[in-house]
């Protein structure tokens, strides 16, 4: 239309049509695009009609392959039909599953022909088809009940790396659901699984919460419901705390006490934020078998840490002693 207007403007400037004149330039141009438009979809087109399939089976049966939600037909047809086509929905085929389903076999099968029969019924008569994709396809099925089974994720939280002064939470970790139904063409290939793995995420220097959809490893002739679920990966931030440790003796001898001064010693570590008001779970300790009798000191060092700690640093790296008899 603005190439219209650029005409009527120029026209005016130059003062040869009237007003009245312009509006019926302007009618007329408009009537010719209208009858142009009309004589081309008279012709025969070529264009592509989307068409969903849907499949009648029993609640016994699960496809071990997924049914195409669609196939694209590209027929000749009047251009006035094809205009039409954007304002209805969209065709559906429902195939009868005990019409295509082959019991010896565990599959489903619809073949070119069968195909090319079921998309005659929901085209024009008038138009013309010239090719389905897919032509044909053939899916395995299953009639044995399924099996739930774990999802794992230990293994893949390898590969998601916080920054460094932040922590995964590991007893917080989730899937959800946390577990997933399998089915298979026969017993024993579900009697062999265990659990399912999720796919690998690789994700660096993370400083907020994980929470993403993530599919699971594939598994072959074995159908996985849901096939994707929902990973949290909590991460919290690392707090710097302080608190003095007593110092265990190890190795000591019947009849020999060992008396350290001090008995305890301060102990600085990082910890993950939630975790920052629960009792400490590491201790720091001396070994008899390190004791030289020609010194009045013995080293000490960090013994089991049973949590969350890093960055451990001790607040001396030996003390003063006495041996008592008894």
């Amino acid at each position: 239309m603005a190439w219209i207007k650029n005409i009527l403007k120029r026209f005016h400037l130059k003062g040869k049509i009237s007003s009245k004149d312009s509006l019926l330039f302007l009618f007329f141009v408009v009537m010719a695009s209208a009858f142009w438009l009309l004589l081309s979809f008279n012709n025969s087109m070529t264009h592509d009609i989307t068409v969903e399939l849907k499949l009648n089976k029993p609640s016994n049966v699960t496809l071990i392959q997924d049914l195409p939600g669609t196939i694209t037909v590209t027929v000749k047809d009047r251009g006035l039909s094809f205009l039409k086509s954007f304002f209805k929905s969209t065709p559906t085929i429902e195939l009868e599953f005990s019409k295509y389903s082959i019991d010896k076999d565990n599959t489903l099968e619809v073949t070119a022909s069968q195909l090319l029969s079921e998309v005659r019924r929901v085209v024009r008569r008038e138009a013309t088809i010239i090719k389905v994709s897919p032509e044909s396809f053939s899916l395995k099925y299953s009639t044995i009940p399924g099996k739930k089974v774990p999802v794992n994720w230990e293994d893949n939280i390898k590969n998601i790396i916080p920054d460094k002064q932040f922590v995964i939470n590991p007893d917080m970790v989730k899937t959800s659901p946390d577990s997933v139904t399998l089915y298979a063409l026969d017993r024993a290939t579900l009697n062999e699984i265990t659990e399912v793995d999720l796919q690998t995420v690789e994700v660096a220097n993370l400083t907020s919460n994980y929470n993403h959809m993530v599919r699971l490893r594939h598994i072959n002739n074995v159908r996985i419901i849901p096939d994707k679920v929902r990973l949290v990966v909590p991460v919290e931030p690392l707090i710097k705390k302080e608190q003095k440790v007593p110092i265990a003796v190890r190795n000591q001898p019947y009849g020999i006490n060992v008396l350290l001064f001090p008995a305890s010693i301060n102990v600085s570590y990082l910890l993950p934020q939630s975790k920052y008001k629960e009792p400490i779970n590491l201790t720091v300790v001396v070994d008899y078998n390190d004791i030289d009798l020609s010194s009045n000191k013995v080293n000490i060092k960090l013994g089991e840490v049973s949590g969350a700690y890093s960055n451990v640093v001790l607040g001396g790296d030996s003390v003063n002693y006495v041996i008592e008899r008894y």
